[in-house]
């Protein structure tokens, strides 16, 4: 029972790893703005460093944001819109909650007073500019930390394409760090080569059989790469002494839209052994097309001789998914059997299961989810897991997709020493973050680490595909983007 409990759980994380990726970045609380503390200079030069600071990651050509404000000429063409959203808090977005603990690097995801005012100043003065005007790029934060940058990227571009009905591709690419010595990772900025389809891009370690196996299967493509929905494919490797990643390879770091650069907190980083190869694992969303992509990840690097580090790994926490049709809706597409026979189709046998393993592992059953609730509009599911050995939690994040209302990430929920970790209350796909706590929270035995989730699966927010918004159907967890899923990630170290 122990091994099979394992092995189901080993299925419902590799999933997760699959549909999931975030990037932790430095944000800031979407509250109030920061006191005021200079003149306001609402001239060109100043508002061009309140874009570059806060703005052109996301708004570039090519980037997460539907227009681009890297030269005055377009910041001119959206100023209005840019003082109204700016105004009303609303830019640059900040998902957590107010009640949400305090995060590292918060100051650079809100705008101060001041510089809210130089805005409004400068719209207030016409928008003044010298004509041909740039925007200069943001500082890469991931260029402070420590090591040497390592630009890695598949050996060729790879054409996504759909397969068995499904809107989604899944490839995995097999890179090779050629590494002489242990590594820390202490930095990572993934690049989507295509931001409009790569849906989130995770890196994978693979060492000794999990090599051994990704060799295999990139052979046999001829150096392609390989078709990999749920985890890489390539077993699992017990000689890591990975106490609870369950058969899945360890991550290394990943990018989802709304994220950047990741740096790890001062005295960490992330594990890279001499020997080991990367699998770089890309989810296509092909709702709206496919092209070309080549995407690639620059790695900060430190010998982990005499670095001192503290070695981070990832930890999940799932919960079921069991979205039923709302009320008047019916056919075969409100069937749960229908969804689970979908699921096999599409994603294979493995993906499958994972909906029943999650109730198994969370000790629920589908009693513990209506099938023909009066109203579809607020669902909600938990999961709780013990926490089995000393951590120290540096950083949490959450996933859902199109479906999902609100998240909550806790520890020991339920309670009296219930502890919020994460909370956002108006979930946005677009906009996945990772965050690292200002201090880092200790767990051990006796505790649990559990994920909260709230779903809307009314006709009135189904997901859009091909402009056409689809009909409502029985939803389960699964690895696609018109599929859900409630995920709590954690960065941990033991302690």
């Amino acid at each position: 029972m122990r091994r099979l409990r394992y092995a189901l759980l080993g299925i419902a994380l590799a999933g997760a790893a699959a549909a999931l990726a975030f990037t932790f970045a430095p944000g800031s609380r979407g509250g109030s703005p920061h006191a005021a503390s200079r003149r306001v200079d609402g001239t060109w030069p100043a508002v061009a460093d309140v874009l570059s600071t806060h703005c052109v990651s996301c708004h570039t050509n090519g980037g997460i944001a539907p227009f681009s404000l890297t030269s005055a000429a377009s910041a001119k063409l959206y100023a209005r819109d840019i003082v109204r959203m700016t105004q009303a808090h609303l830019m640059p977005p900040w998902p957590p909650g107010t009640d949400s603990p305090q995060y590292l690097g918060e100051s650079r995801r809100v705008l101060t007073s001041d510089e809210m005012a130089t805005l409004t100043a400068w719209v207030h003065d016409g928008t003044p500019a010298p004509a041909g005007a740039q925007v200069p790029e943001p500082s890469n934060a991931g260029d402070a930390a420590p090591g040497r940058a390592v630009t890695l990227a598949p050996a060729a571009s790879y054409t996504p394409h759909i397969t068995s009905g499904a809107t989604d591709d899944y490839h995995c690419f097999l890179i090779d760090p050629k590494l002489t010595q242990d590594e820390f990772i202490t930095s990572a900025k993934v690049q989507p080569g295509d931001p409009g389809i790569v849906h989130h891009v995770i890196l994978f370690e693979a060492r000794g059989q999990q090599a051994d196996a990704a060799r295999q299967r990139n052979a046999a493509s001829g150096g392609r790469g390989w078709s990999c929905f749920g985890d890489p494919g390539i077993g699992e490797d017990r000689s890591s002494g990975a106490f609870d990643r369950l058969g899945a390879p360890p991550w290394l770091a990943a990018w989802a839209p709304g994220a950047g650069t990741t740096d790890m907190p001062p005295g960490t980083g992330v594990p890279l052994h001499a020997g080991s190869l990367i699998v770089m694992q890309v989810h296509y969303n092909l709702l709206h097309g496919t092209r070309p992509d080549r995407s690639s990840v620059v790695l900060h690097l430190v010998p982990a001789s005499g670095a001192r580090l503290i070695p981070l790994e990832t930890t999940l926490v799932a919960a079921p998914v069991e979205l039923p049709c709302p009320s008047g809706a019916k056919g075969s597409r409100c069937s749960r059997a229908t969804a689970l026979a979908d699921e096999e189709r599409k994603y294979g046998y493995a993906a499958a299961q994972i909906p029943l393993g999650l109730l198994f592992l969370c000790g629920k059953t589908l009693a513990d989810y209506p099938q023909h609730p009066r109203s579809v509009t607020h669902l909600t599911t938990s999961c709780a897991r013990p926490v089995t050995r000393p951590i120290r939690i540096y950083g949490v994040g959450g996933h859902m997709h199109l479906r999902g209302l609100d998240i909550r990430v806790t520890l020991d929920p339920g309670t009296a020493h219930e502890r919020l970790l994460l909370h956002i209350p108006h979930w946005d796909f677009h906009w996945q973050g990772g965050y690292y706590f200002t201090q880092p929270v200790d767990a051990g035995p006796g505790d649990t680490l559990g994920v909260s989730c709230t779903f809307d699966n009314s006709a009135a927010n189904q997901p859009v595909v091909n402009r056409k918004t689809i009909a409502p159907r029985y939803v389960l967890w699964g690895e696609g983007t018109t599929d859900e899923m409630c995920l709590a990630i954690l960065q941990v170290a033991n302690r």
